[in-house]
């Protein structure tokens, strides 16, 4: 219409209306003052999405759904602007001119992380207030109404429109560097934009190449800014700067002038792409503080900071003038904090790390540019701080000509799982650099080159395989792009015939490679040098974090290239240099089979040390110089050195053969076999010291039972500090993975001295690994398993030239005749000559002494001839020591029974009051008498004393002749003696770390002493205490196996009543069930059940105890109704006898609650959870496990009853405090891992919860094996989270692994197994499957209602999933049916907002549409959408896939027992 239609009186009231709209404008609307949040009044009129006043108010979709109004997309229907363009707010009209290039949100697909991480880290952010713009005005209809109804006019009232609060300017580092990042930025920048936070997103480019820092637009190539412009005094604007720290300015601390000129007036923090670990790599310089802000958005100049680490400096408080600038990850974590920092989101204090910027230019020294230090000391500085995947790509990369696209195709091929970050760190090292000037245009666009020593490095750290595949992949995917790669694929190929390379290639990369590939490939290498090889054969080096490269012959190379190219040679003999008197502890070798040792060169001796990142604790021990005489860093109960070794050249060179010759564990291992005293432990310790340089770890495992074993190796895990390496069953697979693949350490030597055979020692073999083993056995049937080596009695050159190493001078006829006596028989040869050392006894005599003994010895029996040499040389010595200290004999009586391992010689202090003999019970009083006993034992030779370990050992040949000696009477008392010692020295405290050490010592004395066969109590309490131990500390094998025998030994000798073989049967029942052996727990708890009730009664602590057993037997078997009634009956009975605070009530209450919650009455459950974690904490500690154990169920049940969000955010924090309180590698802790990644799928991040539950059931593997009901529980978590980020394939092959494992393990109809079958069923339908999903729905559905009924909570869910398996087959009618069942069920089971009744009611509606009642879907379907975005917000996968008509599938993870 236009004005001609209209009358003159009509346009005079138009006119009339907008001046009265005017005036009413200016008269009527408040808040023409813009107010900043923090200025408005306590309860402020902001609409603040997350913030304070509506915690749990969900974030906006990422992508609008396709039924959105226009208000709805109105946040994502803006166009990116050009630079320098203005562009519009998010309320549509126009901005304010600015300068500054703003990049505003466009309506793009929903992206992977980081995208819905920073969603969630920036929802502070996410605030709006008054706006102070008219055109922002909204009607207000009732206050409309009111005037009109005071003066009878009709004019439109207004209120004040919002806005959002804050603008951020983006301002990127564009050094060349860069380019790695730049998917990570696009990815970052487009998050925020999908976030919809601030009102405008400007970016600005900071060139950090040069002297100074240069801003400029929104890409490299815009004119040259003003850094005054971004200033806005305003106190709306928030500054992030994006950078890696790299550029010549981070160094230079030229930016910190520009950072502290922004912090004055604006809230700024820089955002560091690489790991805080390296942030010092660039030049920049951090430090920890606790920062207060005064209000939100403060500028940073106004921030008050504290510095915890003040005391370190000169001038503890800050620069005058400086200003704390926050520096962080781009990591979720991190940008949270920092927004709820600058928001005073969660308070106005926080631990930070700051740049202390100043307005002048830093003068502190930036690091020194360049390659600082001698190749070696790059490389080791490198791998002091590289991770794994890091220190591997350069490895990799150091056998190709090195750029970006090179460095990510090897990436993606041989390292999986690294990132940018990675491949940042090894390029901002100063192992390579870019040539050419090509870095002018980006590091996308470069080349790089290593030195040829560090190049060389690198590569002798590499194995060969891989080396040959990182060529191959190059040359497949570039081709001849990449100089010279194909012709060096063709040489490996075929070394002899293939054609030189062209002048286009590099020659000094070939011959490296070629070098380190070595064998066939030494001969083509020495023809590439020009001029001929006048060097070595093989110049690549054997560092210390790398195996040696063999050479054709198989010797190694012993030259080492250092940074000027010189070679430098050592031969490795004896360190010491010394030996027995004719044979040196030396034996050099000659100079082409030497093994290579890394020598200083005199650039290694002047060179600083990294002043950047100390290296971590176990990296720097090993890369740290060491003496040739200097032990490895890593070293493990090593015997001593034998001063008087003799001889023994022959085997020693052998053994050496073998082990150089097998290049990893693949190849056997060697073993030392041969009859008792033949040396061949002493051999294996002579190796060990002659080598001490070839290694940088030396463990000895003390063999003879698993139980040392696994005690031994998990040690090593602890010494190397490896993940789960508190406990026996999961730091024995790690420390084998560990030496498997050679991180942190490649050149390692396992022993196992005195395995008893191969079937108990193979399995602990790191298999396939770069190190080396050696074996100690009696027995000689390892042909199987490694490589045996017999070593034989002394060749009578080496008898004799023992027993003239020690003792009065004797003859060459004195020593051939008493060597002939002994038999040449070493451990008898070493024994005459300490008997001669200490006596001065002429041989004549001792022979006379000698024939006297093997009379009396073959008077009692007939052993051979070995036997009874050494018998008859024993005894020379033992008779001896009765007569002149009978305290110190009769020690070694009771040291004869226990294990021929090192005794504690505080096993004899705990002996005061003891009553075994009366000379020894006075030496057990008497320190002074008992030193001196020990004292004249080692003086004879007659046992070991190792002063470092305080620790004595005799030789089981020993024992075997002091038993021998003895009356059965007098054995029977010695025995029990030794029980006796061993159970003065029980700790007690089981379960405490602090004495678990001094349960490993009795432990192997306790098993050799029999003590089961012990009727005094208190060894029989040991015993008990040795099976918890066991438990505790991670061997659940080892501690069952340990009850059984002892319910075997003890059951035939006392009343089945008794206390303590009933204490056994209530600790062995539990345990069993840890591994999975519920029926002989079964069996087994309700055996002592009745017997605790015969001896107890029924209302005694032990018997209640017994029945919570058996009613976790009932949960095993899936009798969860029967299991609640025990559990409700053994509840109200503690209550009542004990009260609700006692320890017995708590627990009863905490069993309670599990079964409820595994009925799915999660009401009560919660109820009840919560009452019992305040009783706990206030009983037992909030810190205590089983606190934390009440407060995990509570947050369980808050999560299952559907308050997402809450109970996501409180397990992240349960997870953090269990990590602090008990450590990472702890059981408890990986269980809240596990919930914590159930919980994150619930709430909406599904790439995130795959993480979490793929690191939980690795884990759990590692920990308990594929079997364990954890497990289990784990495997279905995680095919649920395959599914969910559309991993299908992988989720049914998980699915149905898990359900299968289930069927064997709890039976066919356990409820866990029909939830495994429900959430397979999921996966089948969404693969095409459905008719296979239908019948294991269906068979679930049947089976929870006959045992629960319709209305519980997995009948329920089941019941869901089966109508969509109807629907699916085209069945309409049936799947409306079950579905409305299914809400009215899913109502009453779960409430109305609860996430499952939503989706139940949801797929209802999809039904309705299908079944042709399109009018009522559409009606009903608003109403399901809106409970669906107020149970989840707009931004959770499940409402995106509801607005666009997705079914819903519902997923049980199955609750813990």
């Amino acid at each position: 219409m236009g004005t001609s239609d209209l009358s003159w009186m009509e346009v005079a009231d138009a006119l009339w209306l907008t001046a009265a709209t005017q005036f009413a404008w200016g008269r009527y609307r408040t808040g023409d003052v813009e107010q900043r949040p923090d200025e408005q009044d306590p309860e402020p009129a902001l609409a603040a999405v997350g913030s304070p006043h509506e915690p749990d108010r969900p974030e906006p979709p990422l992508e609008p759904p396709p039924s959105a109004s226009e208000d709805d997309t109105d946040a994502s229907a803006r166009t990116v602007a050009e630079p320098d363009a203005d562009v519009p707010a998010s309320d549509g009209r126009s901005a304010r001119p600015c300068p500054a290039e703003v990049v505003s949100v466009p309506a793009e697909p929903r992206r992977p992380a980081p995208g819905p991480n920073v969603v969630r880290a920036l929802r502070p952010f996410k605030q709006e207030v008054r706006s102070p713009h008219d055109e922002d005005a909204l009607l207000d209809e009732d206050l409309t109404a009111e005037r009109a109804a005071e003066d009878g006019l009709w004019l439109p009232m207004t209120r004040p429109g919002t806005t959002r609060w804050l603008d951020l300017t983006l301002v990127v580092d564009t050094h060349p560097s860069m380019a790695l990042w730049r998917s990570t930025i696009t990815e970052f920048t487009r998050a925020l934009e999908r976030l919809g936070a601030f009102r405008s997103i400007q970016r600005r480019s900071l060139d950090t190449t040069g002297d100074t820092p240069v801003l400029r637009g929104g890409s490299a190539r815009t004119p040259v800014r003003d850094p005054a412009e971004l200033i806005d005094p305003s106190g709306r604007r928030v500054v992030l700067v994006l950078t890696d720290g790299v550029g010549a300015c981070w160094r230079r601390g030229s930016v910190e002038p520009l950072l502290a000129r922004w912090g004055a007036s604006m809230s700024v923090a820089v955002a560091h792409l690489l790991p805080q670990r390296l942030w010092r790599r660039g030049g920049m310089r951090p430090h920890r503080a606790k920062v207060t802000t005064p209000r939100p958005v403060a500028p940073n100049r106004q921030w008050w900071v504290e510095l915890p680490d003040a005391w370190l400096e000169p001038d503890p408080s800050p620069p005058p003038g400086s200003v704390a600038v926050p520096v962080l990850e781009l990591e979720t974590r991190w940008l949270s904090r920092w927004a709820q920092l600058v928001t005073g989101h969660r308070g106005r204090s926080a631990d930070a790390v700051v740049l202390l910027a100043s307005g002048e230019r830093a003068e502190t020294p930036a690091p020194t540019e360049g390659r600082a230090g001698s190749p070696r000391q790059r490389v080791m500085r490198f791998l002091s701080t590289a991770s794994p995947p890091a220190f591997r790509l350069a490895t990799l990369l150091a056998a190709v000509p090195v750029s970006v696209p090179v460095a990510r195709a090897i990436q993606h091929e041989l390292v999986p799982g690294s990132g940018p970050d990675d491949l940042a760190e090894v390029l901002t090292s100063d192992l390579l650099r870019p040539v050419d000037g090509s870095a002018a245009g980006g590091w996308e666009d470069a080349t790089f080159a290593f030195d040829q020593p560090v190049r060389e490095l690198l590569l002798s750290g590499a194995r060969r395989s891989e080396t040959a595949r990182a060529l191959h992949i190059v040359a497949e995917e570039f081709g001849d792009r990449v100089t010279g790669v194909r012709h060096l694929t063709e040489v490996l190929s075929d070394p002899d015939h293939a054609p030189e390379s062209g002048v286009e290639a590099d020659p000094a990369i070939e011959r490296t490679v070629l070098r380190a590939l070595s064998g066939p490939y030494l001969a083509r290498a020495r023809r590439s040098v020009p001029g001929g090889d006048t060097g070595p054969p093989t110049p690549s080096v054997e560092g210390r974090f790398s195996p040696p490269s063999p050479q054709a012959d198989g010797t190694v190379g012993t030259h080492e290239t250092t940074a000027s190219g010189d070679m430098s040679v050592q031969s490795t003999g004896s360190p010491n240099g010394t030996g027995s008197a004719d044979a040196p502890q030396s034996s050099p070798r000659p100079a082409d089979t030497v093994r290579a040792v890394p020598t200083p060169s005199a650039e290694d001796t002047t060179a600083p040390a990294d002043p950047f990142t100390p290296p971590s604790t176990v990296t720097a021990r090993i890369l740290r110089e060491r003496q040739m005489d200097d032990v490895p860093p890593i070293w493990g109960d090593v015997p001593p050195r034998n001063p008087i070794f003799t001889g023994r050249e022959e085997p020693l060179a052998e053994l050496e053969a073998r082990l150089k010759d097998a290049g990893t564990t693949a190849i056997l291992p060697s073993t030392l076999h041969g009859m008792s005293g033949i040396g061949k432990t002493q051999i294996a310790v002579e190796y060990i010291y002659r080598h001490l340089a070839d290694y940088d770890l030396v463990w000895w495992v003390q063999a003879g039972q698993r139980s040392q074993i696994r005690a031994g190796l998990t040690e090593l895990a602890q010494a190397l500090q490896l993940p789960g390496s508190s406990e026996a069953h999961t730091a024995v697979p790690a420390v084998r993975e560990a030496l498997r693949c050679g991180h942190p350490i490649r050149r390692w030597l396992l022993v196992f001295d005195a395995a008893e055979s191969p079937e108990d020692v193979r399995p602990f073999f790191p298999a396939n690994g770069p190190g080396e083993i050696i074996i100690t056995s009696r027995n000689p049937d390892w042909a199987e398993v490694a490589r045996p080596l017999e070593v034989n009695l002394f060749e009578r050159s080496e008898s004799k030239a023992l027993l003239r190493s020690r003792g009065p001078e004797i003859t060459e006829e004195e020593a051939d005749a008493l060597a002939e006596k002994l038999g040449d028989l070493p451990l008898a040869i070493a024994q005459a000559a300490a008997w001669r050392a200490e006596t001065g006894m002429t041989v004549s005599e001792y022979l006379r002494v000698f024939d006297e003994k093997v009379a009396e010895i073959l008077d009692v029996s007939a052993p051979n001839d070995y036997e009874v040499s050494l018998a008859a040389a024993w005894n020379v010595s033992l008779d001896q020591l009765e007569s002149r200290n009978p305290a110190a004999y009769q020690l070694l009586q009771v040291c004869a029974f226990f294990d021929p391992e090192p005794i504690p010689r505080s096993l004899f202090s705990g002996g005061r009051g003891t009553a075994v003999a009366p000379e020894l019970d006075a030496a057990l009083r008497d320190p002074i008498r008992l030193g001196r006993a020990i004292r004249d034992i080692n003086r004879f030779g007659l046992a070991k004393i190792d002063h470092r370990s305080d620790t004595l050992q005799l030789h089981r040949l020993v024992q075997l002749v002091l038993r021998d000696r003895m009356s059965p009477q007098r054995q029977t008392e010695m025995r029990h003696g030794a029980h006796l010692l061993l159970a003065n020295s029980n700790p007690g405290s089981p379960s405490d770390p602090v004495q678990w050490p001094r349960f490993k010592a009795i432990l192997p004395h306790a098993y050799a002493s029999n003590v089961l066969e012990c009727d005094d109590p208190w060894v029989r309490q040991m015993v008990v205490d040795l099976m918890v131990y066991l438990f505790f500390w991670g061997d659940h094998q080892e501690s069952v196996a340990l009850g059984e025998r002892a319910m075997k030994a003890w059951s035939a000798k006392l009343e089945e009543t008794d206390p303590q073989l009933l204490q056994v049967a209530g600790l062995l029942g539990p345990y069993l069930c840890t591994l999975g052996r519920y029926a002989e727990a079964a069996e087994l708890n309700q055996r002592t059940l009745a017997l605790r009730r015969q001896v107890s009664g029924d209302n005694s602590e032990e018997t209640l105890s017994a029945q919570l057993s058996v009613a976790y037997d009932l949960k095993a078997k899936g009798d969860y109704l029967r299991a609640r009634e025990l559990n409700e009956e053994v509840y109200h009975k503690a209550k009542t006898l004990y009260g609700e605070d006692d320890p017995v009530t708590l627990s009863a209450a905490h069993d309670l609650a599990v079964t409820l919650r595994l009925l799915g009455e999660y009401r009560r459950a919660r109820d009840l959870g919560e009452v019992t974690h305040h009783r706990q904490g206030v009983v037992r500690g909030f810190d205590s496990p089983n606190a934390v154990n009440s407060l995990g169920g509570y947050i369980l049940d808050r999560l299952e009853l559907g308050d997402y969000a809450w109970a996501h955010a409180e397990l992240e924090r349960l997870l953090e405090r269990c990590q602090k309180l008990f450590g990472k590698d702890k059981a408890i802790t990986l269980y809240r891992q596990h919930r914590l990644a159930i919980a994150t799928r619930k709430n909406g991040d599904h790439q995130g919860a795959l993480k979490l539950s793929r690191q939980a059931l690795e884990l759990y593997r590692y920990r308990y094996g594929v079997d364990h009901p954890s497990t289990l529980g784990c495997a279905i978590s995680h095919s649920i989270d395959l599914r969910q980020t559309g991993d299908l394939k992988a989720a049914r092959e998980l699915g149905e692994d898990t359900f299968n494992r289930y069927r064997r393990s709890l039976g066919e109809n356990h409820p866990h197994t029909l939830a495994a079958a429900i959430d397979l069923a999921v996966t089948l339908r969404l693969l095409g499957e459905v008719g296979s999903a239908r019948q294991l729905d269906e068979r679930a559905v049947e089976q929870l209602r006959a045992q629960f009924g319709p209305d519980q909570a997995h009948a329920v869910i089941a019941t869901i999933n089966l109508a969509s398996d109807v629907a699916a087959l085209g069945d309409i009618e049936t799947a409306l049916q079950l579905g409305r069942e299914a809400a009215q069920r899913a109502e009453r089971v779960f409430g109305a907002d609860h996430p499952t009744t939503i989706a139940a009611d949801h797929n209802v509606v999809l039904d309705l549409r299908a079944a042709g009642e399109g009018e009522q879907a559409e009606a009903e379907r608003s109403e399901v959408l809106a409970r669906f975005r107020r149970a989840l917000g707009e931004s959770h996968p499940a409402v995106v896939a509801a607005t666009r008509g997705v079914r819903a599938n519902c997923d049980i993870d199955p609750a813990p027992l």
